[in-house]
């Protein structure tokens, strides 16, 4: 089964006050760190940003398709849309400890009857930005933001889910900030 990963960079960094992707860390930038984690498990890593990332071919990047964004189901949307294969593996760009097996574990799932989405849990909190969803539900997304609002989670809770289970929270780490980012610095 050929799996597509996404990496959502398309985010304001808000909290950041500056382009997340490309906070160092560790001697690279953040996103650099996703990207040597995903590509190995997938048959190609696709990025979903609205800036350019001077570290990686052009041909991989790619702008949300709508004008206004609506969350990190703008980029699962646009991400479903441009990848190639069935089944789309996500990841946001701050979360330099991805799992290496992530895609491994999360893919013995697809067979699952009739699921959708698959989706990491620690400690039963779900993480739906690292979702494994199939490439089939990328157009019914605008409808339901219409409809229901942008709320990634009550998207992924109106298909059919399942979960799986992780052990090492850090996998799942997200660096929103500077303060969290000073805090996996010293860790």
């Amino acid at each position: 089964m050929l799996i597509d990963g996404v990496i959502l960079a398309g985010g304001k960094s808000s909290r950041m006050g500056c382009n997340k992707s490309q906070i160092q860390f560790k001697g690279k930038p953040l996103i650099n760190h996703v990207y040597d984690l995903l590509f190995p498990q997938v048959r190609q890593v696709w990025i979903s940003t609205n800036e350019h990332l001077e570290q990686f071919p052009e041909d991989i990047q790619f702008q949300d398709e709508f004008s206004e964004s609506f969350g990190p189901l703008t980029g699962i949307y646009s991400g479903l849309n441009k990848a190639e294969s069935d089944w789309v593996q996500f990841c946001p760009n701050d979360s330099p400890f991805l799992d290496a097996n992530l895609v491994r574990y999360l893919k013995q799932f697809i067979n699952e009857k009739n699921v959708d989405i698959i989706i990491p849990s620690v400690n039963n909190f779900l993480q739906p930005t690292f979702i494994l969803c199939s490439k089939s539900l990328a157009n019914e997304i605008p409808d339901f933001v219409n409809k229901e609002g942008a709320k990634l989670l009550k998207w992924v809770m109106a298909h059919n889910y399942v979960t799986v289970e992780f052990a090492d929270k850090k996998a799942f780490t997200n660096i929103n900030d500077k303060d969290a980012l000073a805090l996996i610095e010293n860790d």
